[in-house]
């Protein structure tokens, strides 16, 4: 067993053990809304550059107050245009492309604050979100499948005991230069400023709110945890 694989067991462990502690099991459905964007080599460093909408629905876990195990499928549009920007390599290049996508994950969600449905307790929390994902892209150049690395920033409020609701902001890192159908290697010759950023690997981001509805309460243990 190799030693990247360390961590990853020990995480595990803790988890396991908390979870063995805790008082409820807590099951969420949510759907999604908002708009998602490309970074590549047409558009090496824009936000929101060509925001295009982007929605879909996620399952939530809840381990305890902390943590969370999540699934997610969401649908969005991506494209770019060297039209759009004014360096001079990108009118020479003349680039663009179009792409829609359905983005499928699971992540082990983390909240910053003890996340609680008692109003007399924290409502809401800032959380971070990570897991492995994949990618089924359709664009001018066909369909391809795709293994992406989704991290995700959001925040999210608790409404009641059965709903919340929240905003997020994920980021999806490919490990090709074929989302945009365009990539440098294909040339001879590419100036400096041509290159994109992070090794020429193309990422998207989606970003939104959501609303979600507790549809279970699971088993309780050791009341006195808490």
């Amino acid at each position: 067993m190799g030693k990247k694989w360390i961590p990853i067991i020990v995480l595990t462990l803790f988890v396991l053990h908390d979870v063995s502690a805790q008082q409820r099991v807590i099951n969420n459905v949510g759907l999604f809304a908002g708009g998602s964007y490309y970074f590549g080599d047409i558009n090496p460093e824009k936000m929101f550059y060509a925001l295009s909408p982007s929605f879909g629905g996620f399952y939530r876990l809840t381990l305890n107050k902390r943590y969370a195990i999540r699934s997610s499928l969401y649908y969005g549009r991506l494209r770019a245009d060297d039209k759009d920007f004014h360096y001079s390599f990108a009118r020479i290049r003349n680039a663009s492309f179009q792409s829609t996508f359905l983005d499928m994950a699971i992540q082990f969600e983390f909240n910053f604050l003890p996340y609680s449905t008692d109003p007399r307790k924290i409502i809401f929390t800032p959380y971070v979100a990570g897991g492995p994902g994949f990618a089924l892209l359709l664009g001018s150049n066909g369909v391809s499948n795709e293994f992406v690395l989704p991290v995700n920033l959001g925040i999210k409020v608790n409404l009641s005991k059965r709903f919340d609701i929240g905003a997020e902001w994920g980021f999806r890192k490919t490990f090709n230069d074929r989302l945009d159908n365009w990539s440098p290697t294909k040339y001879s010759l590419i100036p400096e400023n041509g290159k994109s950023f992070l090794h020429n690997n193309d990422w998207y981001s989606i970003v939104g709110i959501f609303a979600s509805y507790k549809i279970f309460y699971g088993w309780e243990k050791c009341a006195a945890y808490w």
